[in-house]
């Protein structure tokens, strides 16, 4: 039978309970802006009755509660929407990085400008009509000399700026490794984040270990998955025994390698022109990603990717410039005229030294020559442009460009926005909620400690009241 103290233990159980879900509403409450913090609740369950059927037990007409109890402190969470977020977070960071990069290659080319290359161009073919009409004309040679150096300059200035821009991704040098950029500055941030996810992972395996929840622990490794996907996709499964959690992440990939294992890294190789991440250690040890050409026909994503779109991009800009420069060099010299030297792509394109320092080295008669190539489709004769429709043709391209990633950003932006405002709305902190609920688990222990105090007045008569 039930001892004298029953009611009391069961009274001080409901106490203790509503208590330490205030506790947890009061975290709760502490966190409702911390960034990456899922909201707890108290799952409470009733303890065991009193009592158990068994053969020598006593038994009532039924069973007797005993009371409540906080079974765990669980973690409101959706891994379906975390997985979603985790997708989304590597498509807008792919075009993120694409757009920061073309818009500096935009503004590299500042078109259109009344200065800009275009113009130049222009004021260049018209210095040699000038000239044509005027073969002799000194002062007339020398603005065909300022036009031209006036042009070169400017294509040497923007091809430099170009070739900055691309070296900010990747600087390639001749060893086998890229030597520096952007590029591999994240890959040196993915590999600190790998190490904060072990050792949290190590913690969190732990905790589960001695019977306990983890639940910050876990919010933390949540963010930091999520931080990874900026870089790239990531496929994670939690590790489960008897439907039971871990802590261990099963299965764990990037950018479809496995990064599972402890001591796992990237690094990053180039044979010149491509650049690929290599994974030292782990199931995938040795494999390599061509980002330069593989990795996009897997639809990947993911700020590195997009950093090395981006940047062949930019080579392909710098490519067209050079064809525009090398094309004036070689088609003026063949009608005659040597007048520009040296080459966009070392540096070293100017008007030729000697005509910059005599203008009137200048063969007038075949300046209508040379103003004729303005109408002249360039080489090779596949590219069916003018120089200037040429130019035009690379200042579209450029244009195109930032206003795909643009708007392909903004549109992976809202996804993003979207699916995060979800999640946050399952698992972020809403005051509201949890001020209702303090005042039901108040009410719960204040009911509690009533039924305590009954109880002891109840007690009191029959101790001290039957002595009297």
């Amino acid at each position: 039978m039930t001892s004298t103290w029953f009611g009391l233990e069961t009274a001080r159980r409901g106490m203790m309970v509503n208590q330490r879900a205030l506790d947890i509403i009061g975290h709760n409450l502490a966190n409702a802006s911390t960034e990456g913090y899922s909201r707890q609740e108290a799952v409470i369950n009733p303890t065991e009755p009193f009592t158990e059927p068994a053969l020598d037990s006593w038994v009532t007409v039924g069973q007797l509660g005993t009371g409540v109890e906080v079974s765990s402190i669980r973690r409101v969470k959706d891994e379906y929407l975390d997985n979603n977020v985790r997708r989304c977070t590597t498509d807008s960071s792919y075009w993120e990085e694409q757009l920061n990069v073309l818009q500096l290659a935009e503004a590299s080319i500042a078109e259109p400008a009344s200065d800009g290359i275009g113009d130049r161009i222009t004021d260049f073919f018209t210095s040699w009509m000038n000239l044509n009409n005027n073969p002799q004309d000194s002062s007339v040679k020398a603005a065909v000399v300022e036009s031209g150096d006036s042009l070169a300059s400017l294509l040497s200035y923007t091809y430099n700026q170009l070739n900055d821009v691309q070296d900010s991704i990747a600087v390639i040098d001749a060893t086998p490794a890229v030597a520096g950029g952007k590029i591999s500055d994240q890959v040196g941030e993915v590999n600190d984040l790998l190490v904060q996810i072990q050792d949290l992972t190590d913690s969190i395996v732990r905790v589960y270990d001695v019977g306990q929840q983890p639940n910050d622990l876990l919010d933390q490794r949540d963010m930091l998955l999520e931080e990874l996907s900026q870089y790239g996709p990531v496929s994670v499964t939690f590790e489960t025994v008897n439907g039971m959690p871990t802590g261990e992440l099963s299965e764990f990939n990037f950018l479809g390698l496995d990064v599972s294992q402890a001591g796992t890294s990237f690094s990053l190789t180039t044979d010149g022109a491509d650049i690929s991440l290599a994974i030292t250690g782990g199931a995938d040890d040795g494999s390599t990603i061509n980002l330069t050409g593989s990795a996009f026909d897997a639809n990947l994503g993911g700020s590195i990717l997009g950093l090395e779109r981006a940047r062949q991009n930019v080579l392909d800009y710098m490519s067209k410039l050079d064809d525009l420069a090398s094309n004036m060099e070689s088609m003026i010299a063949g009608v005659g005229v040597n007048f520009f030297s040296g080459d966009l792509s070392a540096g070293d394109f100017s008007v030729d030294s000697a005509i910059l320092l005599n203008p009137s080295l200048i063969d007038g008669t075949l300046a209508g020559d040379v103003a004729d190539l303005r109408d002249v489709q360039i080489n090779p004769p596949a590219q069916p442009y003018t120089f200037e429709q040429y130019y035009g043709l690379l200042v579209t391209e450029v244009g195109s460009d930032v206003k795909v990633a643009g708007d392909m950003y903004d549109n992976q932006s809202a996804i993003k926005d979207q699916i995060t405002s979800l999640r946050d709305s399952v698992s972020g902190v809403s005051t509201d909620e949890e001020l209702t609920k303090m005042m039901q688990f108040e009410y719960g222990f204040q009911a509690c400690a009533r039924m305590v105090t009954v109880l002891d007045g109840m007690l009191d008569l029959l101790i001290n009241g039957l002595i009297d």
